[in-house]
C-alpha cells in the first residue's frame, strides 16, 4: 500500500511534520495495526543497516524521534480496552539504548489490558529480576537491537536457572538480530517479531 510505504520512507528520512500529516490522513482509513507495522518495518530496516554500518546512531535517533511524535496520534485507536491482565516487565537490555520497538510493544500490550512495567533502556539483569519480583510479574520481555548485547538475554535466563526460579517466568525475546533459533538456543520461552505477535502470544497463554 503506497501510503504505508510512503510513511515508512518519511520515518527513515526523519521527516516529522510530513509523517504526522500522513498519519492524520490515513488513520481513519487504514487499520492501526498496518500503520504500526509500517513504522516497525522502517525501524527494523534501519536497524539492519546500522548493523551493516550503512547508517549510524544519528539516523536511528532521528527516526526514533519521528515515531515518538506519531505515537500520541495512534494511542486513541489502540487503547480501547481497560481490563487488567497479567503484569509484564519489559525493557531494552544493558548496553543497548534503542527503545522504539519496545515502546510499541508496551503500547499494544497496554491496549490488550496488560499492566506493563517498562524499565526503559540499558536495563541490567538485576533490575529486570527485581522489578519482576516486586511487581508480581510472571512475564519478562527482553529487547535488543544489537548483536553485541544479545548475550544479556542469555545471561538473564542463566541467572534464573542459577536461582532455581526459571519455571516462575515466561521469558520473551525480541529485536532485529534475534530469532526463534536464538530463543531455542538460550532457553527463552518465545521469540516475537513484532508488537502484535507478542500480544497474540500472551493472549494465548493460560
Amino acid at each position: 500500500m503506497k501510503e504505508l510505504s510512503d510513511l515508512a520512507e518519511l520515518i527513515k528520512q526523519g521527516e516529522v511534520a510530513e509523517s504526522i500529516e500522513t498519519v492524520k490522513k490515513i488513520i481513519d482509513e487504514i487499520a492501526v495495526e498496518q500503520i504500526i507495522g509500517a513504522m516497525t518495518a522502517a525501524m527494523r530496516e534501519l536497524g539492519e543497516q546500522f548493523e551493516k554500518k550503512e547508517v549510524f546512531i544519528p539516523e536511528l535517533l532521528v527516526a526514533s524521534d519521528v515515531i515518538t511524535e506519531l505515537m500520541p496520534l495512534l494511542e486513541p485507536y489502540i487503547l480501547k480496552r481497560n481490563m487488567q491482565r497479567k503484569n509484564v516487565v519489559i525493557g531494552t537490555v544493558e548496553g543497548d539504548i534503542h527503545e522504539i520497538g519496545k515502546n510499541i510493544v508496551s503500547i499494544v500490550l497496554k491496549a490488550e489490558g496488560y499492566n506493563v512495567i517498562d524499565l526503559g533502556t540499558d536495563v541490567g539483569i538485576g533490575q529486570f529480576l527485581a522489578a519482576a519480583s516486586e511487581q508480581g510479574a510472571s512475564i519478562i520481555g527482553l529487547s535488543t537491537l544489537m548483536t553485541t548485547t544479545m548475550h544479556v538475554q542469555q545471561d538473564l535466563i542463566a541467572e534464573l536457572v542459577e536461582r532455581g526460579e526459571r519455571d516462575g517466568y515466561f521469558v520473551i525475546i525480541g529485536g532485529a538480530p534475534v530469532s526463534s533459533r536464538w530463543a531455542d538456543r538460550i532457553g527463552a520461552d518465545a521469540y516475537c517479531a513484532d508488537a502484535f505477535s507478542t500480544a497474540a502470544l500472551l493472549n494465548s497463554l493460560p
